[in-house]
Order: C-alpha cells, then structure tokens, then sequence
C-alpha cells in the first residue's frame, strides 16, 4: 500500500516538475520528484499532532500552494534561486543599519525561534511543532519574496544586507526539513 501511494506521488510531482521546468534533464526531475513526493508524504504524516489519526489526502499532501510539504521545499527553491542569481556577490557579513521593512523584520524574527522550537518539540515529543514552524517560516519567505526587492535593492549595503538573511532563511528552512527528514531541494 504505502509502494502504490509514493509511486503515485512520485508520478504526480514528475508531472508537474515537467510542466513547471520542462529544461531540466530527466535524470534530474526523477530526482527532485522523489525528494518532493516524499516530502509531501512526510509533512502531511508529520504536520498532524501525533494523538490525532491521520486521513492522508493526496490531493492536498501535493500541493504547491499551502500547509504543505512542495510548499515548504519551494520556498527553500526561491532562497536558492536568488543566491544563484547573486553568484559569487553573497558577503561575509552585512550590516541591516537601514529601517527593514515588516516582512524582513518578520523573517528574522521567525528564524530566531529555530533554536526554541526544536526544544519545544522534543520537550513535547511533537513533530508538529516543527512541521508548523517550516510552514510559518515558508510562508514568511514567500511574503518577502514577493514584496522586497533583493537583487534590486536601493543600495548595495541593502542588497547585502539582504542577500544575507535570505542565505539565513534558506539555512533556516534547509535545517527544519532536515529535522523532519524531508528533502530540501534547489531546483523544482
């Protein structure tokens, strides 16, 4: 049963990689595919508190939109895609002496809290904490992206400044997956 249920996801996501990145080698999507379709098996098992049954929807589990695992690892994506974009251009350090705007404020906030939520979770014996931490800070990510410029910046000491906390967030993101066991990929 659970063979049927991950090939069917892997289908599922190698359809859609296909789709959204028709360039990328075969070999490639095959493996993204497998590193999302479990992930998002993973997540919708992990992200329901654990005295609780589980009513596994493939539909929902798969999704790119949402409290969802592909929702999570394309986050992570977007952070990797922008640093690829900056190639070579990220800083040692950065100085955030300029007023952040609430998304930027947001996202620093949140990847402060890694620390204490993993205590939390193990406190608790509770993936879900963490599974709720990764969609928060994903959905945080994603707001940033959409709204401020980092490529773009005012300046360059924004730019830095900039660049450096979305190489944080996607660290940030890339250690929440890791503690759920679920892939970070670079590319989807």
């Amino acid at each position: 049963l659970f063979k049927d249920v991950a090939d069917e996801a892997l289908r599922r996501v190698l359809a859609e990689i296909a789709q959204k990145n028709p360039d990328l080698p075969e070999a490639r999507r095959e493996e993204i595919a497998y590193k999302v379709g479990l992930g998002a098996m993973t997540y919708a098992m992990l992200s329901v508190d654990n005295n609780k049954d589980i009513v596994f929807d493939m539909d929902g589990a798969l999704n790119f939109d949402g409290h969802t695992g592909p929702y999570i690892q394309n986050a992570h994506v977007r952070a990797s895609s922008i640093l690829r974009k900056a190639a070579g251009e990220l800083p040692e350090a950065a100085g955030f002496d300029y007023l952040l705007t609430g998304h930027e404020t947001q996202l620093i906030d949140l990847i402060s809290r890694l620390p204490q939520t993993v205590q939390l979770a193990v406190q608790d014996y509770r993936p879900l904490v963490i599974a709720n931490y990764a969609y928060d800070l994903a959905n945080a990510f994603h707001s940033f992206y959409h709204a401020v410029p980092v490529l773009q910046a005012e300046s360059e000491t924004i730019k830095q400044a900039r660049l450096r906390l979305v190489a944080a967030a996607r660290q940030t993101l890339a250690n929440a997956l890791w503690i759920l066991d679920i892939a970070a990929p670079d590319v989807m």
